[in-house]
């Protein structure tokens, strides 16, 4: 890597806004980081893998759920390519696609991501790493959606567990892993994520 990253001064107001919810704004604030690295670095740089991730996090968020599947898919695609199949710069990838296909009800492709995201957090972070906590909600919520509502406890409980002892009181994570496994208890199908 060359040291220079022209996204920095936008990527932090850009991740700000969409956790504030202004996903079309951010949106706007990621193209222009993807677009500004194509222009420095070319369109096989790391960075524009990255890029494309958070611009396809965008897109999940604004609910344009193709445009997220063609954003992630190819940042996928860039990041296997020049890291292999199970590097640890793939997991924000997958656990984005894992969600993506959680939403359009397609728990058994979700499923398949977020086992491959899980066994690369295990075997690269270890299972105490929130990273791997997101994967165990996010497979959870998976089981759910397949009306296995045991292992989808199981995996809740067990992002919880990690969860709790990383971040302190009423972390946003912790409050939505509480929430999904409060949702357990309800049928399938009456439950939004």
């Amino acid at each position: 890597s060359s040291g220079i990253n022209a996204e920095w001064p936008l990527r932090p107001g850009a991740d700000t806004v969409l956790e504030q919810g202004e996903t079309a704004k951010a949106a706007v604030l990621f193209q222009r980081a993807l677009e500004t690295n194509e222009i420095i670095f070319g369109k096989d740089h790391p960075d524009i893998a990255r890029n494309l991730n958070n611009l396809g996090r965008a897109f999940k968020e604004m609910g344009d759920y193709d445009g997220a599947k063609t954003k992630l898919n190819k940042s996928l695609e860039m990041k296997e390519k020049r890291y292999g199949e199970d590097h640890i710069n793939l997991v924000p990838t997958l656990m984005n696609l894992g969600d993506l296909f959680n939403l359009t009800k397609q728990p058994h492709r979700a499923k398949d991501v977020l086992a491959r995201g899980l066994k690369i957090c295990e075997k690269k972070i270890g299972m105490k790493h929130p990273d791997s906590a997101k994967m165990l909600r996010l497979l959870g919520n998976s089981f759910y959606l397949m009306g296995d509502l045991a292992t989808s406890e199981k995996l809740l409980n067990k992002s919880l567990d990690i969860l709790e002892g990383v971040y302190e009181g009423d972390h946003p994570y912790i409050l939505a892993t509480r929430a999904d496994l409060g949702a357990c208890s309800r049928p399938v199908g009456t439950r939004v994520f």
